[in-house]
């Protein structure tokens, strides 16, 4: 597990097996914006994300993210070849956001961990 800490914002990347492969899981603490999006975006180009079969991206713990942040998630789901979900508070104001941008029915929103985690594993099933 890799972890940093920036501005106010930690992020841990792991990797977690299923019987389909390997999810990596980067987790978010503390508030995303403009002074510290490169640090999320860096997280989600390491090699664990990069080498994984899925990505999950739990951001329970961020209270608060700007369009910065929004446009590191964004650039990730296109650029990363394995899938991605997003973990979020069903009422949160980063939820509020990613509805307000209108990207919830391009991105797949789960309010807990397992159950993207879960529903990754079954889409890499799905494929073989």
């Amino acid at each position: 597990m890799r972890s940093a800490s920036s501005g106010g914002l930690e992020l841990s990347v792991e990797r977690r097996s299923t019987a389909d492969g390997e999810i990596a899981v980067v987790r978010a603490q503390g508030e995303v914006d403009l002074a510290n999006a490169d640090e999320l975006a860096g997280a989600l180009g390491s090699s664990t994300c990069v080498q994984s079969d899925g990505v999950v991206i739990d951001l329970l713990g961020v209270p608060f993210m700007d369009s910065s942040g929004l446009r590191v998630v964004l650039v990730a789901a296109g650029d990363l070849e394995p899938d991605l979900a997003v973990v979020l508070s069903p009422g949160s104001p980063v939820l509020r956001l990613f509805e307000l941008a209108e990207v919830t029915d391009r991105l797949p929103v789960y309010a807990t961990e397992d159950e993207a985690i879960d529903a990754l594993a079954d889409r890499a099933s799905d494929a073989d």
